[in-house]
């Protein structure tokens, strides 16, 4: 009996950490895929299923009005937020276990072609997978809500489809008056620059810590948004100001809280992805 593996040019372990040739990148994608693959796709299956139990509840207890489009925009980004958070936890998960840690280590494949896959799955693939399922979900569940709606209202009553559109990213559906519930376009961004950032905490902590990784770093992210909201609430910093970059309507801003925004959005976010590729390169070299 034979078994189906991916070749690697042997020469390409003794690159530098830093080096990058597309074949390799390219049969390294092949073989994260061959080896992780059904792992992916149950935890796609998990997340849906939990998605339609939490709208059976939901619905079952507010009735249509848990499926306006403001509601759906919280099941979307808090569903990307946790099951964001769970997956890149689990994506460097063999690191954790010295025989297939090692087998990962050996995998003849630069320090940089890991880090840019790690990246590329977690903060691409997996919110652009977990986008599909949810509108796949909630564009049925959008009808029925709708059909529902129609048949138990009095006559005397009109049904407004806008305040139950479906919620498509960064796209307007809702005009405005009812838009005020809901995300703007920049306020959807800003919350994608969040999700990477989380996730990246999640990778950095699944290499540093060697047990418990996700619970460490879980507690290590809740200590550090609190400590966050405490500076920022005895510095007297305002909610206008630390998302002043993502408002709708934004007012003029002075140099200083440009400085603290582009520390909050930007350089935050690239520190983690940073310290994400420094714990792989040290795992490497011990």
């Amino acid at each position: 009996m034979t078994t189906e593996t991916t070749s690697f040019p042997l020469a390409a372990h003794g690159h530098s950490a830093g080096a990058f040739s597309w074949r390799r990148f390219v049969l390294l994608a092949r073989a994260q895929w061959a080896e992780q693959g059904r792992q992916y796709l149950a935890h796609l299956l998990v997340t849906g299923i939990l998605y339609g139990v939490l709208l059976v509840f939901a619905l079952g207890v507010a009735r249509s009005s848990a499926f306006t489009t403001g509601a759906q925009s919280g099941y979307y980004f808090w569903g990307l937020y946790l099951t964001g958070f769970v997956f890149a936890g689990r994506y460097f998960e063999g690191m954790a276990r010295r025989e297939s840690a090692l087998l990962s280590l050996m995998r003849p494949a630069s320090v940089l072609e890991k880090w840019l896959l790690c990246v590329l799955v977690v903060a691409v693939a997996y919110p652009l997978c977990f986008t599909l399922l949810f509108l796949a979900i909630s564009w049925p569940v959008q009808r029925l809500v709708l059909a529902v709606r129609a048949a138990m209202l009095p006559p005397t009553f009109s049904l407004n489809p806008e305040d139950y559109a479906l919620f498509t990213l960064f796209v307007p559906l809702v005009r405005a008056p009812h838009s005020a519930s809901l995300l703007s376009i920049p306020q959807q961004l800003a919350f994608f620059i969040g999700a990477g950032a989380v996730q990246a905490l999640a990778v950095t902590g699944a290499l540093f810590f060697r047990k418990a990784a996700m619970l460490k770093t879980l507690v290590l992210g809740v200590g550090l948004c609190i400590a966050t909201a405490l500076l920022c609430a005895a510095a007297g910093a305002r909610f206008e100001v630390i998302f002043a970059w993502w408002l709708a309507r934004r007012a003029p801003v002075d140099t200083a809280v440009h400085g603290l925004n582009f520390v909050l959005w930007v350089l935050l976010p690239l520190l983690l992805w940073g310290q994400t590729y420094r714990h792989l390169r040290e795992k490497e070299l011990t």
